[in-house]
């Protein structure tokens, strides 16, 4: 089982503070704002978290950035823009990992249909459960093609969300598409989630795609109701 994890990824932290700034008008419309080092500095985290927090407040058009120039503030953000990102609420205060089982297969049909993959690749499967104050909360079922499986699964067990972990390897998203529907638990998923066969499940399918629009990931999460409150805020 992993350390506890935090909730929300940290770019996404960084990026709610340097919103923050923006709202406070310590930095206005027009302006630079401060160098990578130095907010490498301010906030003491790796150039990777900074790059990826300035590159989803420049997809949110609250930040332009122009190769060869420095960074600007493009607008204030409205309060729509307050939290941006993609926030999943699940119910606790320590987040942790166990994983079930992970492997290289090329008979996850639908998976792979879903990757846009060809029918001889070989796809990442990644079973885990996910925990909160050591209590199971959720039952996730992960695909990634095989060279991004190679990237993840070394650590599969310390984190908590797949996307700061593609970030620290150049790898991010554009589009994230969801779907969410009740279902009910099979056996299997029950005796893990430590509830009774046939309890209602919450039932989240996930495809997310690259900046070239193709899909880097599809997951299946079931969550138990009491224990998750489910939100989500993208872009404006």
């Amino acid at each position: 089982m992993s350390k506890p994890q935090r909730k929300l990824p940290l770019y996404l932290q960084i990026k709610r503070k340097m919103v923050d700034r923006i709202k406070d008008n310590e930095w206005v419309p027009g302006d630079p704002i401060p160098s990578e080092s130095q907010l490498m500095q301010s906030y003491n985290v790796s150039r990777t978290t900074i790059r990826q927090a300035i590159r989803d407040l420049s997809n949110d058009g609250i930040i332009e950035t122009r190769r060869g120039t420095v960074a600007r503030v493009k607008q204030t953000p409205n309060e729509e823009m307050q939290n941006p990102g993609v926030l999943h609420h699940e119910s606790g205060d320590k987040f942790s990992i166990k994983v079930l089982r992970s492997k290289y297969a090329i008979d996850q049909h639908f998976a792979k249909s879903q990757l846009q993959m060809e029918a001889d690749e070989e796809v990442y499967f990644l079973e885990r459960l996910r925990l909160a104050d050591g209590i199971p909360i959720g039952f996730q079922q992960l695909f990634t093609p095989a060279h991004i499986g190679e990237i993840i699964e070394s650590e599969a067990a310390s984190w908590f969300d797949i996307f700061p972990v593609l970030g620290m390897n150049a790898i991010y998203y554009s589009v994230i598409k969801e779907n969410v529907t009740a279902t009910l638990a099979n056996q299997y998923e029950a005796d893990l989630l430590g509830i009774m066969s046939g309890d209602p499940l919450i039932d989240i399918r996930r495809v997310t795609l690259g900046i070239d629009n193709r899909p880097i990931e599809y997951s299946r999460t079931k969550y138990v109701p009491i224990h998750f409150n489910y939100r989500i805020e993208i872009g404006h």
